[in-house]
């Protein structure tokens, strides 16, 4: 029969072995390598899995990759297990680089400041070319909260133009933003409720946060591994 059959691992004696090391445990199952177990634990609101032997006697903390396709099953799972409600960030106020009605839509926050955001973006140019049913919703994110960098978000969304997220990204100087809208204190507010602090970060339609430059092939590749609809508060 199956190796669970005969072996078994609770939540209470995974809560156990890991003692004050987390702040919670919480699920058990079985994990892609046969003779572990996976838990699935939370620390500081960030959530990751362990993985324990069928001899409860060995922790292990690392990432699984498998070798075949060189995909990291640890680091696609941690990906997973921290998804976010994509239906709590309002696309008003961001800068769409795509068709506004394309079926899959990427939240990305920009650092008007951030040379890899600009990188970024000239890959999302790219791939809506091609894929015109993809999208990019840029929300302008003064991830520090520098004064001058603020202005330049605001700026950008009273234009609400990819030329004015360019021109920021090129270094050239921007119109005072006048238009009274407040959608880069509301990035700030979802950054914060969202533990974001780099840039870029993209959120994609299933709540996966991604943070980093991305190449054009690694984002196709995550839109085409949905993990499911987002979650959604109840």
């Amino acid at each position: 029969g199956a190796c669970t059959d005969c072996h078994s691992l609770t939540r209470d004696e995974a809560v156990k072995i890991l003692g004050s090391t987390v702040d919670n445990v919480l699920s058990v199952g079985p994990s892609p390598v046969n003779g572990l177990w996976e838990v699935e634990v939370e620390k500081e609101g960030k959530r990751w899995p362990y993985y324990v032997d069928f001899s409860k006697e060995y922790l292990i903390s690392g990432q699984i990759i498998h070798l075949g396709t060189r995909k990291n099953l640890t680091g696609n799972r941690i990906l997973t297990m921290n998804r976010v409600d994509v239906s709590q960030i309002p696309l008003s106020g961001a800068i769409v680089v795509g068709k506004k009605d394309a079926k899959s839509r990427i939240v990305v926050f920009d650092d008007p400041d951030c040379p890899h955001c600009a990188k970024l973006h000239e890959t999302a140019k790219r791939i809506v070319s091609k894929n015109p049913d993809i999208a990019f919703f840029v929300r302008p994110f003064p991830r520090n909260n520098d004064p001058e960098t603020r202005e330049k978000a605001i700026s950008i969304v009273c234009a609400g133009t990819i030329r004015a997220l360019e021109d920021a990204f090129a270094g050239k100087p921007l119109p005072k933003g006048t238009c009274g809208s407040n959608a880069v204190d509301e990035t700030i507010r979802i950054a914060q409720r969202f533990n974001i602090r780099s840039t870029p970060t993209m959120i994609f339609p299933d709540g996966r946060v991604v943070p980093g430059a991305l190449e054009a092939d690694a984002i196709l590749s995550l839109l085409s591994e949905s993990t499911g609809p987002p979650p959604s508060k109840k």
